[in-house]
């Protein structure tokens, strides 16, 4: 039935009324549809059985189809085929949710990928197919199944989501920055697609409670488990797999063997106290006394084996009592380093640079790095674990098959942090 202005002019005119009652499948004319618009009227349908639906507000009920050689107006959209519904109709917010939740799939997986997480970002790839197929559902009005996504069955993601503790050792605890970006991206997808599922509830769900569909709901509502799952998951797994110990660097010095030689006699050679964690590192029993402008450090050890060139590692309160420049620096770049005075027992030898303030550290074997999928000269974020956590962020990874697995920090850093000889700490960024 085709109902034009005239006719909703002639019949509202009668009572004035803010709501129409028009029977099922009508079709309103443009004209039509600008008058009920701009007079706010609520259109109501008889169905078959003589009751009333409620469609709510015209600007996000009227329905119709163009007439031959009408154009499509610019404030309506094609909802399926060539039926036509204005844009602010549920199904339209909807879907356009549905979108903007892809977009933000699509740049996790860009980031991951240069993050070097390429495996990870793959896998999101079901996600984002699931996402397809579930607007070519809803369009073609076909149901879709749940299925499986990531091997996991819509009841298994259920109790997974529920028991984190159960499954992850994780337990139900708010997002923190500590986590990660991943972690903090994964979910943020979790409440975009929480977002989605209240926009389809609103568009499929009618007043009277029924839903038409069902098995989108479920889906959604799945998928926001999921990467509640994934988090926890990503979670569990920088807690058990990217923990180290922590090694405290008190100040001590690498010297050349022409140094070792003019502070502690021709042909001298270091006697080794006890080995270090690194493997063919050790601290000697010589020790050195550093001057500088403002003052001196006595008993500094030296450590071997020697280096092609001299570096004296001190923490930042260090070069306060020295009265140096602190110089943060990666070990071995020293040029344009402050200098020192190191003092032995057979002589003296006046530095003109060579004195850092070593930067935060790890050293891994290449075993481990390549099973965290970490390189060389990488920089991440470790959380210390301790009575004080503390976040230290661009700590350089330095990677040998000589290395054993270790955080470096100087002592300024572990006192700050409450470091203690049983404290571990954990890679939670890269």
């Amino acid at each position: 039935m085709l109902i034009s202005e005239h006719e909703l002019r002639a019949n509202w005119h009668k009572t004035k009324s803010n709501s129409i009652t028009i029977p099922q499948g009508s079709i309103l004319t443009p004209s039509a549809r600008d008058f009920l618009r701009s007079q706010g009227i609520q259109v109501q349908y008889i169905n078959e059985n003589g009751s009333a639906q409620r469609m709510g507000h015209v600007l996000a009920t009227v329905q119709t189809s163009l007439l031959p050689g009408e154009s499509k107006p610019e404030h309506m959209t094609h909802l399926r085929g060539k039926q036509l519904i204005l844009k602010t109709h549920p199904v339209i917010a909807w879907r356009g949710q549905l979108d903007r939740f892809g977009c933000d799939l699509v740049e996790t997986q860009t980031l991951l990928v240069k993050a070097g997480e390429t495996k990870f970002a793959a896998q999101l790839e079901e996600v984002a197919l699931r996402a397809q197929q579930l607007m070519v559902a809803e369009v073609r009005e076909l149901p879709i199944e749940f299925g499986t996504l990531f091997g996991w069955k819509a009841d298994e993601i259920r109790d997974m989501s529920h028991h984190p503790d159960k499954y992850f050792g994780i337990p139900h605890t708010p997002m923190s920055y500590q986590d990660g970006w991943i972690v903090a991206r994964l979910n943020s997808l979790r409440s975009k697609i929480r977002e989605v599922e209240l926009y389809a509830n609103r568009a499929f769900t009618a007043d009277d409670g029924s839903c038409s569909r069902p098995d989108i709901i479920l889906l959604l509502n799945r998928l926001s488990s999921l990467f509640y799952v994934l988090l926890c998951q990503r979670r569990s797994e920088q807690r058990e797999k990217r923990i180290l110990t922590i090694g405290i660097s008190n100040r001590h010095l690498h010297l050349s063997q022409n140094h070792l030689e003019l502070l502690f006699g021709a042909g001298y050679s270091l006697k080794k106290r006890k080995e270090l964690s690194q493997p063919g590192q050790f601290a000697a029993e010589e020790t050195v006394t550093l001057v500088g402008p403002k003052g001196n450090i006595e008993k500094v050890r030296v450590l071997g084996p020697v280096r092609p060139e001299t570096q004296v590692e001190v923490s930042v309160t260090d070069c306060f009592q020295l009265g140096i420049e602190p110089e943060l620096r990666d070990s071995g770049q020293i040029a344009g380093t402050s200098g020192v005075e190191l003092i032995g027992p057979a002589g003296t030898v006046r530095l003109d640079h060579g004195a850092i303030v070593a930067a935060r550290h790890i050293h891994l074997h290449s075993d481990q790095a390549k099973k965290w999928n970490l390189r060389d000269g990488q920089r991440v974020t470790v959380r210390v674990d301790s009575q004080r956590p503390a976040l230290f962020q661009n700590v350089l990874v330095r990677v040998s098959k000589e290395f054993k697995g270790e955080l470096h920090l100087d002592t300024d850093e572990a006192n700050a942090a409450l470091v203690k000889p049983d404290t571990e700490c954990i890679i939670v960024e890269v």
